[in-house]
């Protein structure tokens, strides 16, 4: 692993979030493109009208990898490896991920943050459990629906905490209030437009959001699910990752090729017989 960059681990632990500018060469952008378009026309028009505020989630998962070269070669992208470890994190772990696609003239994301570990001690320090790793597939700025995000609200309790919706709920999935307040700005919330190929990587608990599509035009995003330094976790944290991924258990495919071997050392393994904790969505009054 190469030497951490101090300053941006330091930024990264302050705000909660980091972009890496140019990680995908084009061609790969390119790729990814062409697969997902594919994946998202195989699904049913119930899906999109499900899920009209992120568009599409699409489960990523691990029989997906070993089976499409291109997303494989993303999981262990050389470039990603490089990021995770200037922010020191050498041995990251690849649980799953989503395609999270806006069709054109489609509504805003949601205000939520994705921690599920609330009722763990770990979340009230500064070491992540699991962090998101977004490559969105075009660029992208306010009038085609941009992240937003809330710097710091991974540490620090925000108004959000107590008005937001701890889940997904389907009223905010179908939009079907518009005036709830995750739809609305948020003190604290800035923009985070990115070219085709950045990367944003972010603690899971970090309050995020995106602006409505307003453009003619797909903006798919994948958002990819590390846990950056899992041999650090506490054996309990072990555990829970390890149930709540599932074992990463992939039964009707094998790792085939050299890509999909490169994906074996980002597997979650945990052997021992320590009792997972319960999930938990909403921080407790730790977080002050």
């Amino acid at each position: 692993m190469g030497s951490v960059n101090v300053g941006l681990r330091e930024q990264f632990v302050r705000d909660g979030f980091v972009l890496f500018r140019g990680v995908l060469e084009q061609e790969m952008v390119e790729g990814l493109r062409a697969w997902s378009d594919g994946v998202l026309g195989q699904q049913e028009e119930a899906h999109f009208e499900q899920n009209r505020t992120t568009g599409s989630m699409v489960l990523i998962d691990w029989a997906m990898a070993y089976e499409h070269a291109v997303l494989a070669e993303l999981i262990a992208y050389p470039r990603v490896m490089a990021a995770l470890g200037e922010l020191g994190f050498a041995e990251p772990k690849f649980g799953h991920g989503r395609i999270i696609s806006k069709p054109p003239q489609s509504p805003p994301l949601f205000w939520h943050e994705d921690g599920r570990f609330w009722d763990d001690p770990v979340s009230y320090t500064w070491q992540p459990i699991q962090c998101f790793l977004m490559y969105y597939l075009t660029d992208t700025d306010v009038r085609n629906g941009c992240l937003r995000v809330i710097p710091g609200s991974h540490r620090k309790r925000h108004a959000l905490h107590d008005q937001a919706a701890p889940t997904h709920t389907d009223d905010l999935r179908t939009y079907a209030d518009p005036g709830n307040v995750a739809f609305k700005r948020a003190e604290g919330e800035i923009d985070v437009p990115v070219e085709a190929g950045d990367l944003v990587m972010g603690y899971g608990r970090l309050f995020h959001a995106s602006h409505a599509n307003l453009s003619d035009e797909r903006r798919t995003v994948l958002t990819m699910w590390y846990y950056p330094h899992f041999v650090d976790l506490p054996e309990r944290t072990q555990a829970t990752i390890y149930k709540l991924e599932g074992g990463n258990s992939v039964t009707e495919t094998r790792p085939r090729g050299r890509i999909q071997r490169q994906l074996e050392p980002l597997r979650i393994a945990y052997a021992g017989s320590a009792e997972p904790i319960e999930t938990q969505w909403s921080p407790g009054p730790a977080l002050k």
